[in-house]
């Protein structure tokens, strides 16, 4: 994380601070459709976290050191971000980082438009922009573009707010299919893409060959008497890749045992890793320390990275 965009962002939790009366709730609380499901498209990573359930049972996952940065996440009720990049590079490409992505999303919460668009104005750090008739705050540095279009919603962009503004809001699509979009949602977090052009690492260790045979992934992590799980549908281009990628993942999983020591329980392995026509599934598979502190620093970086 550069210290420009570190700056940026305290200045932007720095607003919130001033947001008090009225409560606010995301327009989506009561709605039969979610923020996120207007994202992902192709290629895009999207990520959702329900930041009330992590504030309950895991709010380590959250933790920081700074004061203003926990303000939002008391206010939110979930962060969702889609990244995305202009040009893909390839097998070079992959494991990517999420820091050479640009991104669009925004938190769910109570969250004022009056009271933080007004603070923005204010500050000496943004300036206001209009765009189509859209309204949004930049930073000098161009580093970020984020207001409240409607109150409940804080919707920012690294870049192109406007567009972010017509796809989540005025022109709403929605691509994320309800099915999905409701396993998303119940988890504590959870991540989609279609047709992936690369990928973070998500700890399998998957060679760039298969990450791109991939019609779509639907990975969500939930926890359960202090322990992580990882449930994963990956739906490949034909079932015959579907094949390949269920015996690549069950021989790294033996390989890993063997090395351990430990000897294999087939059945449960033959339950935990399967596969149905394209679809490839992981099934509570419970996430070492080492994988969980990778992804729980991908949520510090979704969270507060930009």
């Amino acid at each position: 994380m550069t210290k420009t965009r570190k700056s940026v962002l305290i200045t932007i939790l720095a607003t919130l601070l001033a947001a008090t009366g009225c409560v606010h709730q995301s327009p989506f609380t009561e709605s039969d459709e979610y923020f996120f499901q207007a994202m992902g498209r192709d290629s895009e990573i999207v990520f959702t976290a329900d930041t009330q359930k992590i504030k309950t049972s895991s709010p380590e996952l959250l933790s920081s050191d700074s004061g203003i940065l926990s303000e939002i996440f008391d206010r939110s009720t979930r962060l969702s971000i889609s990244f995305y990049k202009d040009t893909y590079l390839g097998e070079s490409d992959y494991p990517a980082s999420l820091e050479d992505f640009d991104y669009y999303g925004g938190f769910e919460g109570n969250y004022g438009a009056f009271t933080i668009n007004t603070a923005l104005s204010w500050s000496k750090e943004f300036h206001k922009e209009k765009e189509d008739g859209i309204k949004y705050y930049t930073d000098d540095a161009g580093s970020i573009q984020v207001a409240v279009p409607e109150s409940g919603i804080l919707l920012f962009a690294s870049k192109d707010y406007t567009e972010a503004y017509m796809q989540l809001i005025e022109e709403r699509f929605i691509r994320i299919p309800d099915d999905t979009a409701a396993i998303l949602a119940d988890s504590l977090f959870g991540m989609y893409v279609r047709s992936p052009q690369t990928m973070i690492d998500l700890g399998f260790e998957l060679p760039y060959s298969v990450i791109v045979k991939m019609s779509d992934a639907v990975i969500c992590v939930n926890e359960r008497d202090g322990k992580y799980y990882l449930n994963a549908d990956i739906t490949m281009q034909s079932d015959n890749l579907a094949s390949t990628l269920l015996q690549l993942m069950r021989q790294q999983v033996l390989a890993e045992l063997r090395r351990q020591g430990v000897r294999p329980d087939y059945k449960a392995l033959a339950e935990q890793y399967r596969s149905e026509g394209s679809l490839v599934m992981v099934r509570d598979f419970e996430l070492s320390q080492g994988q969980m502190e990778n992804l729980s620093s991908q949520i510090t970086r979704i969270s507060g990275g930009f």
